[in-house]
């Protein structure tokens, strides 16, 4: 039996043993079966992470399960921002069992703010709402200082950066740089991460979109934000998290409604309400072009050197936002002219084209 289908049914038996304990006397007397619960495979991501939602035959109540490769991921760091976060719409962490990477958490649904988006249906007004009531609990976790949040330096801006080249231009697509792409690439990654280091400094969930954001409640004054998927926290640029929002690698939004949301965010907080909001504009879409960069570059590495293909449909709509983007700012463009070239190659990649088609059929 394959080691992943092994992995699976211990962490079946374990899920039953954590769920007898949480549901009390009465059910702890019930057969420890595995036909007594059920676990769900839920969406794969960009990591080494997989999710389930355990159900126990005995109640209505359910869990979320994660397996989390010990060799693979931080499950240290993991718990410990948990614990920081759960005040601001982390799960709460019910068991752990370090040696195998299993964990148990509350369960925050299965409204994601994707789905919720698409529920909108073109109603401009509930779209509006939604990212706001994004962006309000990003005001609460932007507030968060712990030391077991390590700073987002520009070492590893620069890693992050250069990850599509490496990955998708010259590993995935096998386009070598020349010595005029190599130079737009020095200048653009000069320039992004200069505006990324200048700004304010708050902690930044990174990766802090639709898919990884779930709506507790109606899209209004009672819906709280319930989020995932932040081990890899760091105090950074304070617009970090509002461009992985507003230029989601998933979903597109209309410009006027990025700048008004944008807007808005930069008011209510203290870090940007001084700042003209010019300035405030070419902070955030620095930081989205130089993370919808690495998002490009994860995905390529994904495929290549993860065996996992499931993101690489999604690269050519990203390259061509981030050059949509880039192509606003004068000394971008140059980069925006190279993009749009990757994203053109990205769309006639054969591989790239037939998870395209397999992603739109899901």
């Amino acid at each position: 039996m394959p080691k992943e289908k092994n992995t699976e049914s211990e962490l079946t038996a374990w899920c039953l043993e954590q769920v007898l304990v949480l549901e009390g006397e009465t059910q702890s007397k019930l057969c420890v079966d595995d036909n007594n619960i059920s676990l769900k495979a839920l969406r794969v991501e960009a990591s080494h992470r997989h999710f389930y939602r355990v159900r126990s035959k005995g109640s209505n109540q359910s869990w979320v399960a994660m397996w989390s490769p010990p060799a693979l991921e931080n499950n240290r760091q993991f718990v410990a921002l948990a614990q920081v976060f759960q005040a601001t719409g982390a799960p709460q962490l019910l068991s752990s069992d370090f040696a195998r990477g299993f964990f148990l958490m509350e369960d925050l649904g299965s409204l994601h703010l994707a789905d919720a988006y698409e529920s909108t249906a073109g109603d401009t007004v509930a779209l509006q709402r939604l990212v706001d009531t994004a962006l309000n609990a990003l005001l609460a976790l932007q507030e968060i200082s712990d030391a077991n949040i390590p700073p987002y330096d520009e070492a590893r801006m620069t890693m992050e950066f250069e990850l599509c080249a490496e990955w998708f231009a010259q590993k995935l697509i096998k386009s070598p740089l020349g010595p005029a792409d190599a130079q737009t690439l020095a200048d653009a990654r000069a320039s992004l991460l200069h505006a990324m280091l200048e700004q304010p400094t708050a902690c930044v969930h990174r990766d802090y979109h639709c898919r990884n954001l779930l709506l507790r409640g109606e899209a209004g004054e009672q819906s709280t934000i319930g989020m995932v998927d932040f081990q890899d926290a760091l105090i950074g640029p304070a617009l970090y998290d509002p461009a992985s929002l507003l230029r989601d690698c998933y979903f597109t939004h209309d410009e006027s409604l990025v700048r008004t949301a944008l807007e808005r965010f930069a008011r209510c907080t203290p870090l940007l309400a001084n700042i003209p909001q010019e300035r405030v504009m070419w902070w955030h879409d620095a930081c989205a072009i130089q993370r919808q960069m690495k998002a490009v570059g994860i995905f390529a590495r994904l495929h290549l050197r993860d065996g996992k293909s499931s993101h690489l449909g999604y690269i050519p709509s990203v390259l061509q936002r981030a050059a949509v983007v880039a192509r606003q700012y004068p000394n971008l463009d140059t980069l925006a002219l190279l993009l749009d070239r990757w994203a053109t190659a990205a769309s006639q990649n054969a591989l790239i084209q037939q998870q395209s088609r397999a992603g739109a059929s899901r």
